[in-house]
């Protein structure tokens, strides 16, 4: 696991998240999850700096694919084998 800063549009307002992720994927699927995240600016690995910019042109439709997969477990498999 590996420390992720993920800048957002969160409730209106533009803050800086961190999560604990095996990838830079897996940090974007725990930000989808949150409800009131609204955009997703950037993710920057903190080991290396590395960061990858999105343009949130696809926020809602990720959200309304993941929601139609039932099984979690399936979700986290697919992402860490894609790490």
């Amino acid at each position: 696991m590996e420390e992720y800063l993920v800048d957002v549009l969160f409730d209106g307002k533009k803050e800086q998240l961190k999560t604990f992720s095996a990838s830079p994927l897996e940090a974007l699927d725990s930000m989808i999850n949150f409800e009131d995240v609204e955009a997703v600016y950037k993710i920057t690995r903190q080991t290396d700096k590395k960061n990858w910019s999105f343009d949130n042109d696809n926020i809602q439709s990720l959200r309304d694919l993941r929601d139609s997969i039932n099984n979690e477990a399936d979700i986290i498999q697919e992402l860490r084998r894609s790490h």
